[in-house]
């Protein structure tokens, strides 16, 4: 046990932060004020969650943390906040952008994956690789039958005009038939050698007999008679035609054929290396649509990130000991808005005379009397965690140890900043 003179004591935080924005802004809101306390916050967690890409419940499409749920989330850790409007704005677009892609393309993975398997595995003979080639199997078959018959018409040179045969053939035809029939039937009475037209019995009656009397001889007359009649027509009416048209722009069909060919065989080659491009990947699609789906959850990660850097957090306990900025401040990256210390653990920096080596670990133990003489000596100790020769001689040392500065009951020792009286001072290294 050595016993060392101070020259100098004083206690600073053992753990402190100058705390800063990582982008440039106006501060928005300062929830923290001079003498606050702060609780820790685990950026590296919530990074970590956020990377996790946690939904809604029920809802696999909509991730949980929009700019709402971030804020309620880290509201209680918040000692300052940047304006982030446009921050907001660009993670809600994000968030809407991701659901869009899960409901047309990757919420449907394993059904997209069969359907390309149907569609283009090779292997398939009724996939789109077959298919290709088939086609191009009857484009070459289309043309070999055309160069045969151009062959044998002899067309293989310029043909010079066309022949356009037209034949039509009108047909009509048509009945009719008509039958009538009549008849006609009368009668008439002689009274006495006189028409009963001539003679009619008073009022008008009738002829009958029974109309005159006895003395009234009376002779009657009949007549009858009919005809009918039928028609009928039928036609039909054959037109042909022939034209010939001759035109100035002269062809070669046998080698429009050929040409014809070789364009269908070009775009057959595109959409066969097309086709085997696409199945490059198709013995690992569902392994490279999920990381698909991963790059775009991570583009929202980063958008969710870049609000989070709005907004200051502390990585300690402890206490707001400064606050450098207010609200509607410029904040440039990495300038200092506010000092968060934490006092329940301090360093003690002491400048010793001390006629002994002082070793790091060595336990140092201060005795003291805080605010005056009158106060009652205080105790504290610990280990030596810095020490150095000073150059006024070989026994002058500073000094640095760490001190347990909470008390029974929580409450702070020393108070951070503190400097002792030597006067009232001892010091013991052991």
């Amino acid at each position: 046990m050595t016993k060392a003179k101070p020259i100098s004591l004083a206690v600073r935080a053992a753990r402190s932060a100058h705390l800063c924005f990582e982008t440039d802004g106006i501060l928005g809101a300062l929830p923290a004020q001079l003498g606050a306390p702060v609780s820790a916050f685990d950026f590296d967690g919530f990074a970590k969650l956020l990377g996790d890409r946690p939904t809604v419940a029920g809802e696999p499409w909509r991730l949980e943390y929009d700019d709402a749920a971030i804020w309620t989330k880290v509201q209680p850790n918040a000692l300052a906040a940047l304006r982030a409007e446009p921050q907001k704005i660009a993670l809600r677009k994000a968030i809407w952008a991701r659901a869009n892609a899960w409901f047309s393309k990757y919420g449907k993975i394993p059904q997209i994956v069969a359907q390309t398997e149907a569609f283009y595995n090779p292997a398939s003979s009724t996939s789109k690789w077959s298919r290709l080639g088939k086609l191009a199997w009857l484009a070459q078959w289309q043309a070999d039958q055309l160069s045969a018959a151009y062959i044998a018409d002899k067309r293989t040179g310029v043909v010079k005009s066309t022949v356009s045969a037209l034949a039509s053939q009108t047909v009509s035809g048509g009945f009719s038939s008509q039958i009538g029939q009549s008849n006609e039937q009368s009668l008439a009475a002689v009274v006495d050698g006189h028409s009963s037209m001539d003679h009619l019995p008073p009022g008008g009656g009738s002829l009958a007999p029974d109309s005159y009397n006895a003395d009234y001889p009376v002779n009657d007359t009949f007549s009858d008679g009919s005809s009918s009649s039928t028609s009928s027509s039928q036609g039909f009416a054959t037109e042909k035609q022939t034209i010939v048209n001759t035109d100035y722009g002269y062809r070669v069909p046998n080698l429009e054929n050929q040409a014809q060919l070789e364009r269908a065989h070009i775009s057959l080659m595109d959409e066969q290396f097309g086709n085997f491009m696409q199945t490059l990947n198709l013995d690992s699609l569902q392994l490279s649509l999920t990381y698909e789906a991963a790059a775009v959850d991570a583009d929202v990660n980063r958008v969710q990130l870049a609000y989070l850097a709005t907004i200051l957090f502390s990585p300690i306990e402890g206490t707001v000991t400064g606050v450098y900025k207010q609200p509607g401040e410029a904040v440039r990256a990495g300038e200092t808005v506010m000092r968060v210390e934490d006092p329940s653990t301090l360093l003690l920096v002491a400048g010793l005379v001390c006629e002994s080596v002082v070793t790091i670990g060595a336990t140092l133990t201060v005795t003291t009397r805080l605010y005056g003489s009158n106060a009652p000596p205080i105790s504290v100790a610990g280990p030596v965690v810095s020490a150095r020769g000073r150059p006024e001689s070989d026994n002058h040392w500073e000094v640095i140890a760490s001190l347990a500065n909470l008390d029974a009951g929580g409450n702070p020792i020393l108070p951070l900043g503190y400097h002792f009286n030597r006067e009232d001072t001892t010091i013991v290294l052991s």
